[in-house]
């Protein structure tokens, strides 16, 4: 289709589908990236505009939007990331159920990109002895079909290791060649992965921690309430909600109490 790059009213087209469909929230700023990563769709299905993409997205309905999302959603994620939340998570909150007989923890780690942060939780469960389904079960959510792919075939390359400790990388991974390492196999059926849209979709099933890091940054601010009013119902009375270090419900009537827990900030559902 040649070097066509997006105008504005097409731009406007597509931000305010993908702002139906999935919360996400594109500005002005993000055209460019729309327009290189929907050019690469656009190739591959042989269309020649913006507008008959358009088109054909509006008439394969879901099947074709599922491709849109999974190509301007953002997933850069790695092991460990923000360590201090898992910390608090094992030397405080884990063992606070557990001292109350509270088992088996649900867990929730929505908006979980290619599974890093829920195989964190589960080789931090393992080292512990918790990893069991007595103790706990952990769901991992995400839009994006292509890196919920990733996730459940557990093969990583070795960037996604920047702040992971070498007795972690030898004891859960195998290496596969230069760059590439797959998952321990008892990690891997430890976390139950499936798509899960965190603006239409609903969940009947009770959690005691979810983790939603890095991702209510890319909705606006009506999204943002409805989303974690869903997640407030969807948490069991005294359990946690972790969000990312730079995101706060400061400025929501959540129903969330903050609270710090050794180094991490998390809320807490009295």
């Amino acid at each position: 289709m040649g070097n066509e790059k997006i105008s504005s009213e097409e731009f406007q087209k597509f931000a305010e589908l993908i702002h139906r469909i999935s919360g996400i929230y594109l500005k002005e700023s993000k055209k460019t990236l729309l327009s290189n990563r929907l050019s690469k769709r656009m190739k591959d299905l042989e269309l020649n505009s913006f507008n008959d993409y358009y088109d054909y997205v509006i008439s394969k309905d879901k099947e074709e939007i599922i491709e849109v999302i999974n190509g301007i959603s953002t997933n850069e994620t790695y092991f460990f990331r923000h360590n201090p939340h898992f910390i608090a998570l094992f030397d405080v909150i884990i063992p606070e159920f557990i001292s109350r007989s509270h088992f088996p923890l649900n867990i929730w780690c929505a908006g979980c990109s290619s599974g890093e942060e829920p195989y964190t939780i589960a080789m931090l469960a393992k080292e512990r002895g918790y990893l069991n389904r007595k103790y706990i079960r952990i769901d991992a959510s995400d839009i994006n079909t292509e890196v919920l792919n990733l996730a459940t075939h557990g093969i990583y390359d070795n960037k996604k290791f920047r702040e992971t400790e070498p007795g972690y990388i030898k004891k859960y991974f195998k290496q596969l060649n230069d760059k590439n390492y797959l998952i321990d196999e008892e990690i891997r059926r430890s976390v139950n992965f499936f798509r899960f849209n965190l603006i239409h979709d609903s969940t009947d099933k009770k959690y005691d921690i979810i983790f939603c890091r890095n991702v209510m940054i890319y909705f606006d601010r009506e999204d943002q309430n409805k989303v974690v009013a869903n997640f407030f119902k969807a948490l069991n009375p005294e359990g946690y909600f972790f969000l990312g270090h730079a995101e706060s419900l400061y400025f929501m009537d959540s129903g969330f109490k903050f609270k710090k827990v050794q180094d991490a900030p998390v809320y807490y559902k009295e």
